[in-house]
């Protein structure tokens, strides 16, 4: 379930952020700049350390505000999203030290407020040279990408290994707009406040790169910072949706430990559907999919309160 969750945390728990109200902005500031222990511990007994980068200066602080605010605004409307992707997943651990372990392409789709679709249709892994070849990438037999969709009450996961289609279960605290509680709300919209609540951001946008704002984001809790180190997020001006993310292993070491997974989201739309293509196979796609010939389906029951409130301490098990 790590798996699925780290892409449930990304591409669809991420999504349903639009519609929720802004605190005034003086407390987004004031969060910014000198986060208090209850911003830096949300969900967690544990203080998370900030980065070096703070305090930021007030024009930074507010620049960041506007930032977030302009993104709001802007994706507030969207209730329909389809995109293709590629990613690149680095592995200094089982992978090679010096490049990417797998290259992979795929699909993203998603209506509001609660319905996802993540496919990954093509997956090549690195393979190392030997005395006769040179180092390349191939499709290795057996090899499957992550392939789930989400109805909004619950995430079917296809389980290639085992033959197995798992149906979890999402508690209610998940389901509809409420699932904004996942760790990543980044992807499809912006929620002003959540972000400044639960991240510490600056803006590192390369004085050479036109059209473009490259946003740094380090979790403030112990649960966002048990999943991944730090995110980068570059934002397209013209749409405002981030055309590429950048997830860093929680062991990250620049120069020594390049562990970290990036996406570039290309081909993005929105708001496509008109009231007769909700009868297309756009819609379909978010409803629970047919079990495949000789596999088992297997059906995982809500979490409880208690397993989530242990879940999102430090000594809870993982997730």
């Amino acid at each position: 379930m790590k798996q699925l969750q780290s892409m449930v945390v990304l591409l669809i728990v991420a999504s349903c952020c639009w519609g929720q109200q802004l605190q005034p902005q003086t407390q987004v500031q004031q969060r910014q700049t000198a986060p208090s222990p209850q911003g830096a511990t949300q969900n967690s007994a544990q203080t998370v350390q900030p980065p070096s980068f703070l305090p930021l200066s007030p024009k930074h602080a507010e620049y960041i505000q506007r930032v977030l605010l302009h993104w709001q605004n802007h994706t507030e409307k969207i209730d329909h999203y389809r995109s293709d992707f590629e990613r690149w997943q680095f592995d200094t651990v089982y992978g090679p030290r010096n490049t990417f372990k797998t290259y992979s392409t795929g699909k993203v789709r998603f209506a509001d407020p609660d319905k996802g679709l993540f496919r990954v249709e093509k997956v090549l892994t690195f393979q190392p040279a030997t005395a006769q070849t040179k180092a390349t990438y191939k499709e290795v037999p057996g090899t499957h990408g992550e392939n789930w969709v989400c109805d909004g009450t619950n995430i079917f996961e296809y389980d290639y290994l085992n033959q197995r289609l798992i149906q979890q279960v999402l508690p209610e605290a998940l389901q509809g707009k409420n699932i904004i509680n996942g760790p990543l709300p980044f992807l499809f919209g912006c929620n002003a406040q959540d972000i400044m609540n639960r991240f510490w951001v600056r803006a590192i946008t390369p004085q050479n790169v036109q059209g473009e704002i490259w946003l740094e984001a380090f979790p403030k809790t112990a649960y966002d910072a048990s999943n991944y180190q730090k995110v980068h997020i570059i934002i397209n001006n013209k749409d405002f949706l981030p055309k590429g993310m950048v997830i860093f292993d929680r062991s990250y070491l620049k120069g020594k430990n390049h562990s970290r997974t990036v996406f570039n989201f290309k081909d993005r739309e929105i708001n496509f559907a008109t009231t007769l293509e909700k009868l297309n196979p756009f819609y379909r796609n978010f409803y629970e999919p047919e079990l495949p010939s000789g596999w088992k389906k297997v059906v995982n029951a809500a979490p409880t309160a208690q397993s989530t409130r242990q879940a999102n301490t430090p000594n809870g098990p993982p997730r």
